[in-house]
């Protein structure tokens, strides 16, 4: 073991194999290691926060994680019996069409949202790549062009799992179609993709088991400080309008944090570094959030853990092809 790089960057990686209910033999294989090493690595991964036991469950040595709870509100007496269990996924930002799109990492958080039983993903805009016609570098960066290639794409490709509903809104990426020639993508997404259901261009508000929740999609250029852009979104909503989390998409950065009482959420993209990115020097975070949230009866959070899923660069396919060429659909029918 000694041999292996003892850093964070290390600790996320083998982590993020660390599946819930994955078989711990399986990992063992896949990595080469015996019980002492893989000892070691749950303590290694405790040690920076990740906390991750093999436990048995149906005679199978199996991986459980689990997060520190987050008190919100400090109700006296109150239990978890009580309180209603919610667990979604989000995403944002998968710009289909364009060439460093990346649709297999999708597909592995939506297969990992069955394999966790969730039935609800939001999905927080720009769906598809677009078409600026003010930016004559674009098609360069594009392998699907103007608004029938882009949203059959996405009727086609974009992951179906039986029983799970994506919620999204719009963003201005999606809008560029509707400028062009007033072509809207959630019309042929409704119609087609029964499972996807359109919010709202660019804001949505939805209940979600009492709570309620903010998808955002702002405009604008992306702030070199990560958290500036989001806390200055939440400065701008009125205090009787509040919502108890507001989830961020448009600026490609991943970032969890409470300001005015909203767990506020950065929500990361599933495209890699784009032309545009590298010359304005901006950072790029390629992810997910799985959110689990313990409300009350009147929608108040009482517990929340926001789990982050980032994915490192050695996981990108990028404009070589490879995701465009081998992916298929993520399919998943019960």
């Amino acid at each position: 073991m000694s041999s292996i790089d003892m850093s964070i960057e290390y600790v996320d990686r083998i982590y993020k194999y660390m599946k819930n209910g994955a078989s711990v033999e399986d990992f063992m294989k896949k990595f080469h290691i015996n019980y002492k090493e893989l000892n070691g690595l749950l303590e290694l991964c405790r040690v920076y926060g990740k906390n991750v036991e093999a436990v048995v469950k149906n005679n199978v040595l199996v991986f459980e994680k689990t997060f520190a709870r987050n008190i919100i509100t400090a109700k006296p007496g109150i239990t978890m019996d009580e309180l209603i269990h919610t667990e979604i996924l989000v995403v944002s930002d998968t710009h289909f069409g364009n060439i460093h799109q990346q649709l297999h990492l999708l597909n592995k958080v939506y297969e990992e949202a069955y394999n966790r039983g969730i039935t609800l993903v939001l999905h927080v805009g720009d769906v598809v790549d677009g078409n600026y016609l003010n930016r004559p570098e674009q098609p360069r960066q594009q392998f699907l062009h103007g608004f029938d290639e882009q949203v059959g794409y996405v009727v086609d490709m974009y992951p179906y799992v039986e029983g799970v509903t994506t919620k999204y809104i719009l963003g201005s990426h999606d809008e560029t179609h509707y400028k062009n020639g007033q072509a809207t993508v959630n019309q042929w997404l409704s119609r087609c993709r029964p499972d996807m259901e359109y919010l709202g261009q660019d804001f949505a508000s939805i209940n979600v088991n009492g709570v309620k929740i903010f998808m955002d999609h702002p405009g604008g250029g992306s702030a070199q400080s990560v958290s500036y852009k989001a806390q200055k979104r939440i400065e701008i909503i009125e205090s009787n309008y509040k919502p108890k989390i507001l989830l961020i998409g448009h600026y490609h950065k991943s970032y969890s944090f409470v300001y005015r009482n909203i767990r506020g959420i950065e929500v990361p993209c599933f495209c890699g570094k784009t032309q545009f990115q590298q010359k304005q020097g901006l950072t790029n975070a390629v992810g997910a959030y799985f959110l689990n949230i313990w409300s009350d009866s009147k929608g108040n959070i009482q517990y929340f853990e926001p789990e982050e899923i980032l994915f490192k660069e050695n996981d990108f396919w990028d404009e070589a092809g490879k995701d465009r060429n081998k992916v298929k659909q993520l399919k998943i029918v019960a």
